[in-house]
């Protein structure tokens, strides 16, 4: 581990690998579902503090949608994130070259330094995409 203020855990390894390992953005009980079928006698309270501990340590990222629940990503690098009305949220891989001009002219306009943004684009997935067609 990258933090020597955190002693190894098998239960929090394998969380941060089941979670490593699933890219749909999952909340702590598909996680806790998950994580179950490789340690049956986990708690959900174990899942959910390991999780905060690993947030609280940037290994993963906590992702607030908006639909009252809270998603977890083991991709700490800055992207964005596409919200489906069916509920999937899928990695949108956009060039900074994009976002860059409007994070420089919402910073002009406000007058404000400005040296990060999270966005969230909503619209519909490719899977719901491919039903329409």
């Amino acid at each position: 581990m990258s933090d020597s203020k955190m002693r190894y855990s098998k239960q929090r390894e394998t969380i941060y690998e089941v979670l490593k390992n699933d890219r749909s953005h999952p909340n702590v009980d598909t996680i806790y579902m998950n994580v179950r079928k490789l340690i049956p006698d986990i708690s959900l309270g174990t899942v959910y503090r390991n999780l905060n501990l690993l947030a609280d340590q940037k290994r993963i990222q906590r992702l607030d949608v908006g639909d009252n629940t809270i998603h977890f990503d083991a991709t700490i690098a800055p992207h964005y994130h596409l919200v489906c009305n069916c509920g999937a949220i899928e990695d949108l891989d956009l060039d900074d070259e994009l976002i860059s001009p409007l994070i420089d002219m919402v910073q002009e306009k406000s007058g404000k330094s400005i040296h990060s943004a999270k966005i969230l684009f909503y619209g519909t997935c490719q899977n719901c995409s491919k039903k329409k067609s």
